[in-house]
């Protein structure tokens, strides 16, 4: 009858096992060494799940900079969340400040000028079109100021040109990258992205401070 280890819990082989017992045996073994072995990077993972005190050995080792990182929380890893850039269905990320959740993207689209603000509801939603408005005629825009339509299309629109809005609002050209002229303003066309919540990210914190 096989026995385990003391620490890993590794299952000892006898003897008598049968061989395909023994075979079984050795990949469980080799899993759970996989699973215990200390991982080098150097920076924090962006993907995966860790256990609570998981550590990584930073291989990038230099005067001020840290030793690796150890998570504190169980949970997924993912990026942080980035403005102006594509995202997929499927995408996660996390928010610049940590608010214990993680989320993914369940409509495809570009990310706004300012980050969202997260829900931190269970599968809670939230457009990424912070600090938009509605368009509004006679209008001084600036650049950088983010509007959608009064009739919701699916794209959020990116001041270019800054200006005076026209009198009525223009016919938008909903396909990404298109150039809307409005008046003397020129708005840039951009897929909405939605992100949904997920549950818990995990956190890594750096260890070991090099003098």
């Amino acid at each position: 009858m096989s026995t385990f280890t003391q620490h890993l819990q590794l299952i000892r082989p006898e003897l008598t096992d049968e061989q395909h017992q023994t075979i079984l045996d050795l990949a469980e073994n080799f899993r759970i060494l996989d699973e215990a072995s200390e991982k080098a990077a150097d920076t924090i993972p962006v993907s995966g799940i860790y256990k609570k005190g998981h550590r990584i050995w930073n291989t990038d080792l230099k005067a001020g900079g840290y030793a690796g990182w150890i998570n504190l929380r169980f949970g997924e890893a993912a990026p942080a969340w980035q403005s102006f850039r594509r995202y997929r269905a499927g995408d996660l990320v996390v928010p610049a400040v940590d608010n214990g959740h993680y989320y993914k993207c369940t409509h495809p689209g570009t990310s706004g000028v300012h980050e969202p603000s997260f829900p931190v509801t269970a599968q809670g939603t939230v457009d990424d079109t912070q600090n938009s408005t509605t368009w509004a005629p006679a209008k001084n825009y600036a650049h950088h100021d983010i509007v959608v339509p009064k009739v919701p299309n699916g794209y959020f629109f990116v001041c270019t040109i800054a200006g005076l809005s026209f009198n009525f609002e223009p016919n938008w050209i909903a396909s990404e990258g298109a150039a809307t002229v409005d008046n003397n303003v020129t708005w840039i066309a951009y897929p909405i992205a939605t992100w949904e919540e997920q549950g818990t990210p995990c956190q890594f914190r750096p260890f070991g401070k090099i003098e």
